[in-house]
C-alpha cells in the first residue's frame, strides 16, 4: 500500500491519503532510557493503544482508528493517541481536529512524544517538511535505540524524494529489530524508487514471511509487480489480499489498475464497482469512484471521463468533503486543457477556487490548492498562446512558493515554465525547465520527451517517451500521457 494523487500528481488533496499509508510511526512502551514512552495515566487507555498500534502496523486502519478513539475517550489528555488518531483520520476535517488536539498537549508529554507531534504538525500544518526532517533527526539521536524513530525518519525522506536517506533510515531500524514487518515494507517502496527491483522484491518478500496471513503484504509486493509491468502477477497478489481480507478495498482497487494497464477498461470498471461495494468509509468509495473516472482517461474516452466526475462531486458534496470537490474541479480543468476547450478549463479552476474558499480546510490545503490553481491558470493561458499572462502566472506562483516553508515547490514553477518555452518552439530552454522540474511526475516527464524530440534529440526523446510508457502508477496525469508516449515509442522504434 501507497501519497499518491488518484487524480493528478501535481496537488496534494488525496496525496494525504499516501501519507496516512505510510507514516506509520510512533513510539513504544519505555523498555530503556534510549526508547520513547507513551505518557498516559490510564490503563485502558495504553491497553486500547497497544492494541490499536499492533493493528495499525498492520495496515489495518479502520479498526486501528476505533482501538485510537476508545483510547482517548479513557483518557482525553492522552496526546499520542490524538496523534494516531490522526493518521487514521478519513478526512482533512478530522485529520485536524485530531493533530491539533494533539499538538495542544506536546509539552505534557515525553520529548520523544512532543518530538513525533511537533513534526506531523510541521509537515501537515504548517506545509514545512523540512522542518519536520530536522525534528525526526533530533528524534532518532534522542532514542537510538527506538526502532520507529527511525522508521518515522525514514518515511519522511521517502515522501521528500531523498531515497537513499530513506533507506539507510530503515535499514537502521530493521537493525534493531529483523522482524520488524512496518521497515521492511517502506525499504521495498524506497528500493521500488530506485529502481532496484531486486532488492525491493527482497523486502517485500521478507514482510511476507513475517506477516504470511497480512492482506497488505501481498498489496505491496503487488505494487511492485505492477510497477516492473508484471500486471498478472500483480492482479495474483491483490486478488490474494482480498482473500484474506475482503475488505481490503485497496487491492480490489489494484485490481482494476492494472486491468486498466492491460487495456481491460470494462474489466477494470467491474472491479471498481466490486471495490466500491467492499468500502466500509465514504473515503474508499470516493476513490473507487475517481478510479473510475480515470479509466476512461486512459482509455482515451474524455467525455464519458468528465460525466463519470459527477458522481464524484455529488458524493463529495453530500459527505461534506470539500478537499475532493476541489480536487475534481482541478481534474476537470486537466481533462477540458487535454481536450482544447480552454473556456471550460477555466470555469473549473473557478470552481476549485471557489469551494476551497468557501471551505474550512486548513490554511495549508488551501495554499496548496491555490498554487495548483496558478499553475492550471498559467497552463490555460500557455494553451491560448497568451505567454505575458503564463509567464505572470507563473511568476505569481513563485513568489508564493518562495513565501511558504517547501523550497521543493520550486518545481511546480519551473514545470509551468517549461509549458510555456515549449509552447513558444524554444525546445533548449524549456527542457532547462522540466529538467528542474519533478522527476516523478510522468506528466512533466513526457512533455520533456516532446520537447528533446523538438530539439533533434531523438535518443533522449526515446528515453523519456519509454520512462512515461512504462510508468505503471496511478494519476490522472500518467492516464492523459500514458498511450501517447507508447505510439510514440512505437512509431520511433519502426522508424530504426
Amino acid at each position: 500500500m501507497m501519497d499518491s494523487k488518484l487524480f493528478r500528481q501535481r496537488t496534494m488533496c488525496v496525496f494525504a491519503l499516501m501519507a496516512m499509508l505510510f507514516l506509520l510511526s510512533c513510539s513504544s512502551n519505555a523498555g530503556s532510557k534510549q526508547e520513547m514512552a507513551v505518557t498516559t495515566q490510564s490503563d485502558a487507555a495504553r491497553q486500547h493503544f497497544n492494541e490499536g498500534l499492533e493493528i495499525f502496523e498492520k495496515i489495518r486502519f479502520n479498526d486501528a482508528r476505533a482501538h485510537f478513539s476508545e483510547a482517548i475517550s479513557a483518557d482525553p489528555d492522552f496526546a499520542l493517541a490524538y496523534y494516531y488518531r490522526s493518521t487514521t483520520s478519513t478526512s482533512e476535517a478530522d485529520f485536524e481536529e485530531h493533530i491539533q488536539k494533539a499538538f495542544e498537549l506536546k509539552d505534557k508529554v515525553s520529548d520523544g512524544e512532543r518530538l513525533l507531534i511537533e513534526a506531523r504538525y510541521a509537515n501537515r500544518v504548517e506545509n514545512n517538511p523540512q522542518k519536520a526532517i530536522g525534528l525526526l533527526q533530533q528524534l532518532v539521536e534522542k532514542y537510538p535505540d527506538d526502532k520507529r524513530a527511525f522508521q518515522a525518519l525514514g518515511n519522511r525522506y521517502y515522501f521528500e524524494d531523498e531515497d537513499d536517506k530513506a533507506i539507510a533510515a530503515l535499514q537502521s531500524s530493521i537493525e534493531l529489530d529483523p522482524d520488524y514487518s512496518s521497515a521492511y515494507n517502506m525499504l521495498g517502496y524506497a528500493y521500488r524508487e530506485t529502481g532496484d527491483y531486486d532488492k525491493a522484491e527482497e523486502a517485500f518478500h521478507n514482510y511476507l514471511r513475517i506477516l504470511p496471513d497480512e492482506p497488505n503484504p501481498h498489496d505491496s509486493i503487488a505494487d511492485l509487480y505492477s510497477k516492473m509491468g508484471r500486471h498478472e502477477d500483480a492482479i495474483a497478489h491483490y486478488k490474494k489480499a482480498v482473500e484474506l481480507d475482503p475488505t481490503f478495498a485497496l487491492s480490489q482497487r489494484n485490481i482494476g489498475l492494472n486491468l486498466v494497464f492491460l487495456a481491460k477498461h470494462d474489466e477494470a470498471r467491474e472491479a471498481y464497482k466490486k471495490a466500491s461495494e467492499l468500502a466500509t468509509t465514504s473515503e474508499d468509495k470516493l476513490i473507487a469512484l475517481a478510479m473510475t473516472t480515470g479509466s476512461y482517461v486512459y482509455e482515451g474516452n474524455l467525455n464519458e471521463a468528465l460525466n463519470a466526475t459527477d458522481a464524484v462531486l455529488e458524493m463529495a458534496a453530500d459527505v461534506n468533503r470539500p478537499e475532493w470537490e476541489a480536487d475534481v474541479h482541478s481534474a476537470r480543468c486537466d481533462v477540458y486543457i487535454e481536450m482544447g476547450d480552454l473556456d471550460q478549463a477555466e470555469e473549473s479552476v473557478s470552481e476549485c477556487r471557489r469551494v476551497v474558499m468557501a471551505s474550512d480546510l486548513m490554511q495549508a490545503a488551501k495554499d496548496n490548492f491555490a498554487k495548483g490553481a496558478l499553475f492550471d491558470e498559467g497552463l490555460i493561458a500557455c494553451k491560448r498562446k497568451d505567454f505575458d499572462t503564463a509567464t505572470a502566472k507563473a511568476d505569481e506562483l513563485k513568489a508564493m512558493v518562495e513565501a511558504g516553508n517547501d523550497p521543493t515547490e520550486i518545481e511546480q514553477y519551473h514545470a509551468l515554465m517549461g509549458h510555456i518555452y515549449l509552447a513558444q518552439s524554444e525546445a533548449v530552454t524549456a527542457i532547462e525547465h522540466f529538467g528542474q522540474a519533478d522527476q516523478e511526475d510522468p506528466y512533466t516527464l513526457y512533455h520533456t520527451a516532446v520537447a528533446y524530440q523538438e530539439s533533434g534529440d531523438d535518443e533522449k526523446a526515446t528515453d523519456f517517451f519509454s520512462k512515461v510508457a512504462l510508468w505503471n502508477e496511478p494519476g490522472l496525469g500518467y492516464a492523459l500521457v500514458r498511450s501517447k508516449a507508447t505510439m510514440q515509442v512505437e512509431g520511433m522504434m519502426s522508424a530504426k
